[in-house]
């Protein structure tokens, strides 16, 4: 409940989250508000350097919900299982 008071009250265009499972509240009230209109809902999922075989629980949960509009990855093997997602090397 207070991450859709957040999102409502800040009403953010884009949404960037790296895999804490306190994002999944975030990125849900995100979506909910770009559903409806009331902020931009674009939610940009980057999955950590650290995940080279297989997503974080996050990282699986919010890729089945399809709720990020880009859903990265740091690793090309990763981008080979994961036909929705996009490879973009390391990022720092």
């Amino acid at each position: 409940v207070h991450a859709l008071v957040i999102v409502f009250k800040h009403r953010p265009d884009v949404v960037l989250c790296n895999g804490p499972g306190t994002c999944i509240p975030i990125c849900g009230a995100a979506a909910l508000s770009g559903a409806v209109g009331w902020s931009g809902g674009r939610i940009i999922f980057c999955e950590s350097i650290a995940r080279v075989r297989r997503l974080s629980l996050t990282g699986r949960i919010l890729y089945h919900l399809r709720l990020p509009t880009l859903f990265l990855v740091q690793w090309p093997g990763l981008k080979e299982t994961l036909p929705r997602a996009t490879y973009v090397d390391r990022l720092m």
